[in-house]
């Protein structure tokens, strides 16, 4: 008897599992990206680790997270920081075990939080096993990677295959003396790309996929998506002309080595991957695409199986010029040229990119952040983006960025990575409460004494504040809404209005320019007489819940962003 109790029991823990899963959970979710190494450290070694994330996950519920991203946290010699990795099926141990994970992923639905893991399918390190055994020829490994042959120079001499460049500005070939064949890599030398035409590659790659989903992860982010395949006839790309550098990576037209037509077929087989387990969950699984690519190979993600891929516009396309004219410019692009039926996403920051403070501005990042939870679709933020974070300016020694060491110590700050990535800052203890080791992986910015969570979780119009309420509000707008309308007075102004789910009309309206400006709301149909003041980005003497009256036209101080509602 006690045996059926049990099983029971178990029945209606699974059940209940079915029947709390919303089918539309992550159509208006804040996604939140986590980088493990500088997120929070459990051990005092100085590095982000799995248990340290456990140990914040209430930080989430406040923030009414609906998802946390994982940058990669596997088996990796962490050249690149854990994109090169040497094992897709074991967590390295600087971050944990297997263990901690299956517990961050049980803590995390225990509080309603969603979990998606990084996908990493590009590359490997060049100290992954299967590489190692590609290069002795041994099967089925002998074609996992992308090998050929050299040409053969009318003087006899061998070179490059073709006139492929990585990224980095260097050619994207390697000679191997072992194998007496070149391989091929896109990004750094040490990350050797995979050949997606080898079947049983594909294979195990989906088995990978298995692998985790078995573990309870609800979804992945596809990293480096335009890169997957390249032009099996290995012809040179055709020269761009915008440069004498023969070795720059702009030097030729990427015609072969990326967006390539299979590559959307595969994200498909992992969406119907994907699929098959959405369906025996009885709840969706998610797959978002990083594809940094042009507006037309970016939307076509969307029709072969991505939720989403993600909306670089708020990232790549703004600084601290930028008109509320360029905002909506990007805002419109996206919008108009998602397929009928797609969900819209907003992206504030991630861990390749300087921040979004430091980008734009602490006002205008106010402004930003306010779209990027209040238009339609899904919200998606960097770690440490909540509490306003700024870049932190490291020197030469203190530099952990391959590809920016590689620039030498003259030229390395163009293009680090690090400006963002450094320890998130909780409090003004020891390392900004991060570590108890007072030195840790990078270095604090010194700005943690006074920016950091605890104390902005004090202030009434701090940075941590406003997100705490943006993503509260967020709730109340339905999963999708046709009645989004979006207006441009002047160069200045962004103003767009939405409905929530008890009817009522949003309007929020933005001032991006250095001087006030005065906002006549009829520029929307059917505005109510009315309306109430119910939030502003930036701290000044205009009363919260005020009254305005559409018939006066409305004055938005420099730099600021108001959210009406109707009474």
């Amino acid at each position: 008897m006690k045996g059926c109790l049990v099983f029971a029991a178990l029945l209606i823990a699974v059940n209940a599992k079915i029947i709390n899963c919303n089918q539309q959970w992550w159509k208006n979710m804040l996604l939140y990206q986590i980088y493990p190494r500088s997120f929070k450290d459990s051990n005092g070694d100085g590095i982000g680790d799995i248990k340290g994330i456990i140990s914040k996950l209430d930080h989430f519920q406040d923030l009414k997270v609906d998802a946390i991203w994982l940058s990669p946290f596997y088996l990796s010699p962490m050249l690149d920081m854990g994109y090169d990795i040497s094992n897709f099926t074991e967590v390295d141990p600087i971050f944990g075990t297997l263990e901690d994970f299956k517990n961050l992923v049980k803590g995390a639905h225990a509080k309603g939080i969603k979990l998606l893991v990084d996908f990493v399918p590009n590359h490997t390190s060049d100290k992954h096993k299967w590489f190692e055994m590609s290069i002795k020829k041994i099967d089925p490994y002998t074609n996992y990677y992308v090998w050929r042959k050299g040409r053969t120079l009318p003087n006899g001499t061998i070179t490059y295959p073709n006139n492929w460049m990585s990224i980095y500005d260097e050619p994207a070939w390697v000679w191997n003396e072992e194998r007496e064949e070149y391989y091929y890599h896109q990004f750094s030398s040490f990350q050797i790309e995979l050949n997606y035409y080898e079947p049983q590659l594909r294979e195990e790659m989906k088995n990978i996929m298995k692998f985790w989903l078995d573990l309870g992860v609800d979804g992945f982010r596809l990293d480096a998506a335009p890169y997957y395949y390249e032009n099996q006839k290995f012809l040179d790309e055709p020269l761009s002309g915008t440069t004498y550098n023969p070795y720059a990576y702009n030097s030729t037209k990427k015609i072969y080595t990326r967006d390539q037509p299979e590559t959307y077929d595969l994200v498909q087989s992992w969406r119907d991957l994907l699929n098959e387990y959405s369906t025996k969950e009885k709840c969706p699984k998610i797959l978002v695409i990083e594809a940094y690519a042009s507006v037309e190979y970016t939307m076509d993600y969307y029709k072969h199986g991505a939720n989403f891929p993600f909306n670089f516009n708020f990232i790549d396309k703004l600084n601290k010029d930028s008109t509320a004219s360029d905002v909506a410019k990007y805002v419109e692009d996206w919008i108009s040229n998602m397929p009928d039926g797609s969900i819209a996403n907003w992206v504030s920051g991630n861990h390749d990119n300087r921040r979004l403070v430091s980008r734009i501005g602490e006002k205008r990042a106010r402004i930003i952040m306010t779209m990027v939870f209040l238009l339609p679709g899904v919200a998606v933020i960097y770690n440490g983006d909540e509490i306003g974070m700024e870049d932190t300016v490291l020197s030469w020694e203190d530099t952990k960025d391959s590809a920016a060491c590689k620039l030498g110590r003259n030229n390395y700050l163009s293009i680090s990575r690090d400006y963002a990535r450094t320890p998130f800052q909780w409090d003004n203890t020891t390392a900004a409460g991060f570590s108890s080791n007072p030195k840790p992986w990078l270095p604090v910015n010194s700005n943690y004494l006074t920016l950091n969570l605890a104390n902005e979780k004090v202030s009434k119009n701090s940075f941590y504040n406003m997100i705490v309420f943006l993503s509260k509000f967020k709730k109340n707008f339905p999963t999708e809404n046709k009645e989004f309308v979006m207006k441009v007075p002047n160069n200045n102004v962004l103003a767009f209005s939405r409905r929530m789910k008890n009817g009522k009309p949003v309007y929020v309206v933005a001032n991006y320019g250095d001087r006030d400006e005065y906002v006549d709301m009829k520029i929307f149909n059917n505005v109510p007489k009315k309306l109430i003041l119910y939030f502003v980005t930036e701290s000044c003497d205009i009363p919260i819940r005020k009254i305005v009256k559409t018939a006066d036209n409305l004055k938005v101080p420099a730099q600021t962003g108001f959210v009406l509602t109707s009474i």
